[in-house]
């Protein structure tokens, strides 16, 4: 139930994400939700199961953004292993440690996205990886972890992994 559930918040989230807030306007930046969703699900079910999700999340990215097939992808990796590092007893209790990673997650997903872009030549520049709008979008994603994750966890609670 939770994985239908889930890859279903993953397509609303890649739809506001690439087509809504960015023609919206409320902000300079537009949040990362399929990175704080990813970052969520592997902190909740581990690093294997979100691996697979990175697949639908980066192809449903690059088709409605118009990428390159699996550049969203490859950039989204390390948001999960990051995602990983989450992954405890201690760490579900508190929000400030998962809040701090999205901040992470977000410049080297960033960071990777330009790299691959000016690998394949389409204009990505790397050094704009610490700029202003990255630091602005690591902090609205930070901000969306605790909503991101009560939702995820209420989800995990309805069903909890099996072992």
């Amino acid at each position: 139930m939770t994985r239908p559930v889930f890859g279903l918040l993953l397509v609303v989230a890649a739809l506001l994400q690439t087509a809504l807030l960015p023609r919206w306007q409320l902000l300079v930046v537009t949040p990362g939700l399929i990175l704080v969703l990813l970052l969520g699900w592997s902190a909740y079910r581990g690093v294997p199961e979100a691996l697979a999700w990175v697949l639908v999340a980066g192809f449903l990215l690059d088709v409605l953004g118009l990428d390159r097939l699996g550049v969203n992808a490859l950039a989204l990796l390390p948001v999960v292993l990051i995602g990983g590092l989450t992954r405890g007893r201690f760490f579900h209790s508190a929000l400030v440690f998962p809040m701090l990673l999205a901040g992470v997650a977000t410049v080297v997903y960033v960071g990777a996205l330009l790299a691959l872009r000016s690998l394949l030549g389409e204009g990505g520049d790397a050094t704009q990886m610490l700029g202003t709008v990255t630091f602005l979008q690591a902090l609205m994603n930070g901000l969306l972890v605790p909503p991101i994750f009560g939702i995820l966890g209420w989800l995990q609670r309805v069903e909890p992994e099996r072992s």
